[in-house]
């Protein structure tokens, strides 16, 4: 292989997504998910609300998560 080809080849292999890209937009949009739903939840139990925080907290990490995963992908 000439120096060339490899310089070409690490070029495209910057710009092409790797295999575990799909893993960490996942377990961030899960993490985001699941952390906020539990603040919900510790804030329903706090302040004796049956089922108000925890859909709010759900909606609000699925939002944030979308966003990071957006923010993170338009800067690789």
């Amino acid at each position: 292989m000439s120096s060339e080809s490899a310089k070409d080849t690490e070029k495209r292999g910057a710009q092409e997504p790797r295999d575990s890209d799909g893993w960490a937009m996942f377990s961030t949009l899960l993490a985001g998910v699941l952390v906020w739903t539990g603040i919900g939840w510790i804030a329903d139990w706090l302040l004796g609300f049956d089922a108000l925080f925890l859909p709010i907290g759900a909606v609000l990490g699925l939002v944030g998560s979308v966003y990071l995963i957006v923010v993170k992908s338009r800067q690789a």
